[in-house]
């Protein structure tokens, strides 16, 4: 299986497994990593902007975001606090509240898995339900 074409010229890409959501890709995941890491980083409006983007776009699950925060917890708020301006933000009590609040899609409904095998014996029995095109 090889890398979807819309990701082969990213910088960093993250594969990620979730047994909720499936196989997903994020481009750009290194770059958040290593703010993360290094909360210094922050002064660089580009590593900022990089994470408001993960925020604001509701095709990024709140899994990554959450696999980022458990990767740098003491990064994590120290970032989290100047990209929101928040000085007293804490991933543990606030993290949650924050992805409810951004990643509202995510949470009104239980999402499907991105890719759903189908064993043989299903594939027979949904075939055997279709009307036939003869």
């Amino acid at each position: 299986m090889g890398l979807p074409e819309e990701f082969i010229d990213a910088e960093t890409v993250a594969v990620i497994h979730d047994k909720i959501e499936g196989l997903c890709y994020y481009a750009g995941f290194g770059r958040l990593d290593a703010l993360l890491g290094d909360p210094a980083l922050a002064r660089d409006r580009a590593y900022l902007a990089r994470l408001r983007e993960y925020l604001n776009d509701d095709s990024v699950s709140p899994v990554v975001i959450r696999r980022l925060v458990q990767r740098n917890p003491c990064g994590a708020d120290a970032v989290f606090r100047t990209l929101l301006r928040k000085p007293a933000l804490t991933s543990e009590q606030d993290g949650e509240a924050l992805l409810r609040r951004r990643k509202k899609r995510h949470y009104e409904h239980h999402p499907l898995p991105g890719i759903a095998p189908v064993g043989t014996r299903l594939a027979e029995l949904l075939r055997a339900g279709r009307p036939s095109t003869s």
